[in-house]
């Protein structure tokens, strides 16, 4: 169906990193329909819009989204919906099907939604007050080496999927320790008991920031100064996409590196695929997705990709 060259009211997406390929749908909408309307959870993921974007509180029963709205009230224009008519309003969605069949995440989201396949450019600015909030952390952390952002493995009760999507625990942890003494590891987590939990191995890390000590805009202005992310898949992903961050990302059942393979267009990224990749796409899984990962010629492939983010890291540090 077309959208509307004069309004455009987009029911956007919960999680995070949705958010930050939503990017891409948004540039594309501002330049189709002279008012565009988004519901969403995290409007400073859309700070670069503003003047042009109306951001709509879109309500959520999920944790960090509704804390991270609570925390943003005040940025939203409270404006009064329209009269939902067809023609106007675009619900962004992708399903597991359109993943396999576009090879990725955002070009299922693009497709579902409508909208083409390109242009697909998500990534984000950072802005001083960003920076300066970020600086504040770094000052008192007084790093010696690159930063490197780490996710560890987590569980929640809000999606099944969680563990079905983690790695292989004992291969995620053997391919960090490998690299991990290069940089200043920065640990980053929301954890709540019986909510949200740490599993597998124990990593080493610099600094923990596991209690959600870390806003969006701190953590966005972190990972762009970082010289690496390494990361499960989820949203770490994307935001290290989207501020120009080269990133590793294991992988284990219901998805494989191709997922974020558009992003990776836009900055380094290495994605590690078990033996067997999944592409079930699924929580429910109808097979029984191995995890097992070649840990030799994983750590062959980290090692090369590492070298080049340094070298990567060194040249934007200098200016260049």
């Amino acid at each position: 169906m077309p959208i509307s060259t004069a309004l455009c009211y987009v029911v956007g997406m919960h999680g995070l990193g949705d958010n930050l390929h939503q990017r891409a749908l948004i540039r594309q909408l501002l330049g189709r329909s002279s008012r565009v309307l988004l519901e969403t959870p995290w409007p400073c993921l859309y700070h670069d819009f503003a003047g042009k974007l109306e951001l709509v509180h879109k309500r959520s029963q999920l944790r960090t989204q509704a804390k991270n709205a609570h925390r943003e009230f005040a940025k939203f224009d409270h404006v009064q919906a329209p009269f939902m008519s067809p023609d106007i309003q675009l619900k962004v969605f992708y399903t597991g099907a359109s993943v396999k069949a576009s090879g990725s995440i955002l070009g299922a989201m693009l497709a579902d939604s409508g909208l083409e396949p390109t242009p697909y450019d998500f990534r984000m600015p950072i802005p001083a007050s960003w920076q300066a909030k970020a600086q504040v952390w770094i000052d008192q952390w007084k790093p010696s080496k690159p930063l490197l952002i780490y996710r560890p493995l987590v569980v929640r009760t809000e999606w099944r999927g969680c563990a079905l999507r983690n790695p292989d625990h004992a291969a995620y942890s053997i391919l960090f320790n490998d690299l991990s003494e290069r940089f200043f590891v920065v640990g980053v987590a929301d954890l709540m008991p019986q909510v949200e939990w740490l599993v597998g191995m124990p990593a080493k890390v610099d600094v923990r920031c596991y209690g959600g000590e870390l806003d969006i805009e701190t953590l966005a202005a972190l990972t762009q100064r970082a010289a690496l992310v390494y990361a499960s898949s989820g949203f770490a992903l994307p935001l290290a996409q989207a501020v120009g961050t080269p990133s590793i990302c294991i992988f284990g059942g219901l998805e494989n590196s191709s997922s974020l393979s558009l992003g990776g267009n836009l900055t380094p990224y290495l994605g590690i695929d078990p033996v067997q990749p999944c592409s079930c796409f699924s929580p429910k899984c109808p097979y029984k997705c191995s995890k097992r990962i070649d840990i030799r010629s994983a750590q062959s492939r980290i090692e090369r990709f590492v070298d080049h983010a340094l070298a990567h890291h060194s040249k934007i540090s200098l200016g260049h």
